[in-house]
């Protein structure tokens, strides 16, 4: 259940029916807008026995930012109390009450405690910052890097809606910022957000000037934003977030102005409870110095100090090795792993997006790894290779269902891949004997099968296939020199082309995935050890060259979420699993995201019925371990 403060409502209109400013709605008799006032800041060297306006406007800027007593302050912050319990005798002279409060202004953000003005601390007062006063505590080795402020969100689903938008940017690119802010604080905590279309427990809006909270705008490039504590800290405006529409906001990187998504990262940590950093790295640092869009150690171990840790992984036991997922016609994820006794065993969930059951063996004796399809009718159907040598296949007897005994597809084979055609018949490719591509398919969708059919070749690796946007199959593999091919059908349904190169040296299996607009994009391990990627530019067509994805990785595999975005998961170089995704469908690439755990093979990636993925890894234990997104398309358990 969500926090929604009662009080709050939709400020879609005013009493008269006219349309208001959306903040000022909020916090009623709020004025639309007042005078922007500017804070100025020192721009000379200042010491103690100084007089005159530069020393006023040093008293001004520290009152500003919490160092004197300020009741404006507190019009967000209740539990504000500020550095220093009195104002100097004189504000326009340089005392030792001023010096005390330089000294606490110079120790918070991490300069040399002087107690003067020195030319550091001109330039730092100098540069853009957040509007929320510093409240510096002072710990057993002097200044605390994070501040915990107190009041956290009584639940870990907090909703949050935006009351207004910069005209600088599209609304589409606003939210993917603070959706992607959102995002990194519930990567590192339990919380899950979630935006509400009327309203929220965070507010998020643009706004000018004096505003009405306490802390007002002061034109570009001086105080960028400010967001207020969780209740009950500030009443109704408690965890809210405003951002300065006199600034020119950006999303570029490198931005073409303020950075819109590292000063959303900032803010929401204010409104999850935290308060400025020591830490000059730390993403809750209060001065703007650029793009700086991944939190910090500095920062993770404030927030978990108030919420505590995600926990990601959960086992499903077993002993088990070469995991396959695949989707029931009703939605319910079933895993097929090789058990201990080489027989093909499986477990699924007991509802879509549900709990899972236990473990169940289907028999057999295997070599390798199973390998799944589905029907046109929905039914599963599992192959592997037996001792034999040969292709061996059982099914759901109906949708949902029980399974088939055993059978043989004959042949002599490794490594089965399964695919649909366009019409739903099942395709199953393999390594022959000879080092070349075999493959057997349906001769009816849910029917019969053809004998072996070569396609040639020398393969160096298990296959991998995927469907163009027009329905043909294409299959990639890495050759035996090293270097990534693939052939396709020439007609859906039909039959095959020959082999072409796509180049490059790839060290590992290739994976395929399909874009939203049904680009393929085919991915593998590089001589480096980094993800390396080449793409259709166009649907069913030609293809890039190779670009890195980076990183230092091994047995990679692909998924698309629930929006259409490719997300590629591998295990790192510690053993964790590491993921990296595009940002939007069809587009560009984030940098990579490590989901700890431990994995020994793996991973396996399913998508549940309501479009979050999961995925599966053989843990240190020898079981099967699984995490899970908390919400299609977001952060993960």
């Amino acid at each position: 259940m969500t926090m929604t403060s009662p009080h709050r409502s939709d400020p879609t209109t005013d009493p008269d029916g006219t349309a208001p400013d959306a903040v000022a709605a909020a916090v009623p008799g709020r004025e639309l807008m007042r005078p922007h006032r500017h804070i100025d800041a020192p721009t000379t060297v200042l010491a103690k026995g100084d007089s005159g306006a530069e020393v006023a406007t040093l008293h001004t800027y520290l009152k500003r930012f919490g160092y004197f007593p300020s009741p404006e302050l507190r019009t967000g912050n209740l539990l504000f109390r500020s550095v220093m319990a009195f104002d100097p005798a004189d504000t326009a002279t340089y005392d030792d009450t001023t010096a005390t409060a330089v000294e606490q202004f110079q120790q918070q953000h991490g300069l040399p405690v002087t107690g003067a003005v020195d030319e550091a601390t001109v330039a730092l007062m100098g540069r853009p910052r957040c509007g929320f006063p510093d409240q510096p505590v002072v710990g057993g080795d002097g200044i605390a890097p994070f501040v915990a402020q107190g009041n956290r969100w009584n639940s870990n689903q907090v909703s949050y809606h935006f009351d207004s938008f910069s005209p600088d940017l599209g609304q589409a690119a606003q939210r993917a910022a603070l959706r992607g802010a959102f995002d990194r604080w519930a990567a590192v905590t339990p919380l899950s957000f979630t935006e509400h279309p009327a309203t929220g427990d965070i507010r998020i809006g643009w706004v000018n000037g004096d505003h009405g909270d306490g802390s007002p705008f002061d034109g570009p490039s001086g105080v960028l934003a400010h967001c207020f504590y969780p209740p009950p800290n500030g009443g109704d405006i408690a965890g809210d977030c405003h951002f300065d529409d006199a600034e020119t906001w950006s999303v570029d990187n490198p931005p073409s102005g303020v950075d819109l998504p590292t000063v959303a990262l900032h803010e929401i940590g204010h409104g999850l409870g935290l308060n400025h950093s020591a830490d000059p790295t730390a993403v809750m640092y209060a001065y703007y110095g650029g793009p700086r869009r991944e939190l910090q150690a500095d920062d993770v171990a404030g927030i978990r100090s108030i919420y505590g840790a995600r926990l990601r992984w959960a086992s499903l036991g077993g002993i088990i090795s070469d995991a396959q997922v695949a989707d029931n016609a009703d939605g319910r994820m079933e895993v097929f792993v090789r058990g201990a006794d080489n027989a093909v065993w499986h477990l699924w969930q007991t509802a879509p997006n549900n709990g899972w059951s236990g473990w169940n063996s289907l028999g057999g004796v295997i070599q390798g790894a199973p390998t799944v399809g589905r029907n046109a009718d929905g039914r599963l159907e599992l192959f592997a290779r037996g001792t034999d040598g040969a292709l061996w296949h059982r099914w759901q007897t109906t949708p949902n269902g029980t399974w088939s005994d055993w059978r043989s597809l004959g042949g002599g084979i490794f490594d089965p891949v399964v695919s649909n055609n366009a019409d739903g018949r099942l395709e199953v490719f393999v390594k022959g004997l000879d080092g070349a591509l075999w493959h057997i398919w349906q001769t009816t969708p849910n029917g019969t099968w053809s004998g072996w059919q070569s396609l040639g070749g020398g393969l160096g690796s298990r296959v991998t296939v995927d469907r163009n946007e027009d329905g043909r199959l294409e299959v990639f593999v890495r050759g035996t020199d090293g270097g990534l091919f693939h052939q396709w059908q020439v007609t859906p349904n039909g039959t095959w082309s020959g082999w072409s190169a796509l180049g490059g040296v790839i060290t590992e299996a290739p994976v395929v995935g399909r874009n939203a607009d049904g680009r393929l994009e085919v991915f593998g391990r590089g001589t480096d050890g980094a993800l390396w990627h080449r793409w259709q530019t166009v649907p069913n067509g030609t293809w890039s060259g190779w670009a890195s994805l980076g990183g230092g990785i091994t047995r990679p595999a692909v998924r698309n979420n629930a929006d259409g975005r490719l997300e590629v998961f591998v295990r790192g170089g510690d053993g964790a699993l590491w993921h990296i995704w595009q940002v939007v469908p069809n587009g560009n690439w984030g940098g990579w995201s490590s989901l700890g755990g431990f994995q020994t093979e793996g991973p396996a990636v399913g998508r549940n019925a309501d479009g979050r993925l999961e995925a599966f890894v053989r843990g240190g234990d020898g079981g099967l371990w699984h995490t899970w997104q908390s919400t299609p398309n977001g952060v993960w358990n």
